[in-house]
């Protein structure tokens, strides 16, 4: 009975990769090479180690040599399924990619990313003796002022430009935006301003433009006059008030020369005794003798005083705007 049962087949060695393979197998089932006219590993000179080589993960194609293809179609003929065979490359289970890069998580984003709201708000109209006039709610997605265009129309302003301001919502606050008005915006300053070349102040019924000196003419000298020196008051040339009358044209210009110069009814160094709105001492404009810079001064006066805005300005509760002979306060709800 022992002699009537067939001897097990030898395993075949590759010759590439000296993985042991069932005898009849036509590839290697380690790295795919072929196994034709490889002898059995009984027939083969022994080798210095007894275990069996584990297939290496990844092996490069030797120089000069084409990879080894794996057979296609029925030429190669259909591979065994039984134990030991090499399975199909479609069945081989690939190892998972690892990225050669780390992944940082994405930043965190709040779940409510709506905008901030504007507050509700109005304006409301200031007649000449305090007193509070018509409203105008703070609403929808812009509101236009204006003497003939708008969601605010003044019509009986002339000196209202046709589409003269726009108030818009934007980041949680009323912005106030000037459309090209002809005589601008002003908004009441509540602390000191910086003051800019060709800012426009208004100090009661005063419009005074604000004026740095140029390099050029800070830079004259004495005049001469054949041949000798023209006598005259000393020159301290710094900045100048220019006085804006409804001609348009420029009427007294009041130099700043001093650290320090006062603006009122009243008292000061520069007084207009006939404007019934400007308060006794009404505001201050200083310069910083480090700095050379000159800024504007509310001196507690009943009427507050005001700059033309150059850009866009956020509203905050109890601002007070001028827009032609309107005078409105802001009221914001908290």
């Amino acid at each position: 009975i022992a002699s009537s049962q067939k001897a097990p087949a030898r395993p075949v060695e590759c010759a590439r990769c000296h993985g042991q393979c069932l005898a009849g197998t036509r590839f290697c089932k380690y790295c795919g090479a072929p196994l034709e006219g490889e002898r059995p590993v009984s027939e083969r000179p022994s080798r210095p180690t007894a275990d069996r080589p584990q297939p290496a993960p990844s092996l490069a194609p030797e120089v000069g040599r084409d990879p080894p293809r794996p057979p296609q179609g029925d030429a190669a003929g259909p591979l065994s399924t039984e134990a030991g065979s090499a399975p199909r490359p479609s069945q081989v289970p690939l190892a998972p990619l690892r990225a050669s890069y780390s992944v940082r998580p994405p930043a965190w984003v709040p779940a409510d990313t709506r905008p901030a709201r504007a507050p509700d708000g109005k304006l409301i109209v200031i007649v000449e003796d305090g007193t509070e006039g018509k409203s105008f709610p703070l609403t929808g997605p812009q509101i236009d002022i204006g003497r003939t265009e708008g969601d605010i129309v003044l019509e009986d302003d002339l000196y209202v430009s046709p589409r003269h301001a726009r108030i818009i919502p934007q980041n949680g606050s009323w912005v106030l935006r000037d459309l090209g008005s002809v005589n601008r915006i002003y908004l009441r300053i509540r602390k000191t301003h910086a003051l800019r070349d060709a800012d426009l102040l208004l100090l009661g019924l005063e419009v005074l433009q604000f004026q740095t000196v140029s390099d050029g003419e800070r830079g004259l000298g004495h005049a001469i006059q054949h041949g000798t020196l023209l006598f005259g008051s000393p020159a301290i040339r710094r900045a100048r008030l220019c006085q804006r009358t409804v001609e348009g044209v420029t009427r007294d210009v009041y130099h700043l020369y001093r650290d320090e110069t006062v603006i009122g009814r009243e008292t000061g160094d520069i007084v207009f005794t006939a404007d019934p709105f400007l308060s006794r001492r009404h505001a201050a404009i200083r310069r910083n003798p480090a700095t050379g810079e000159f800024t504007l001064t509310d001196l507690e006066s009943s009427n507050g005083t005001y700059v033309a805005i150059r850009e866009d300005v956020s509203l905050h509760d109890r601002d007070f705007v001028r827009i032609g002979q309107h005078l409105f306060r802001v009221d914001l709800s908290r």
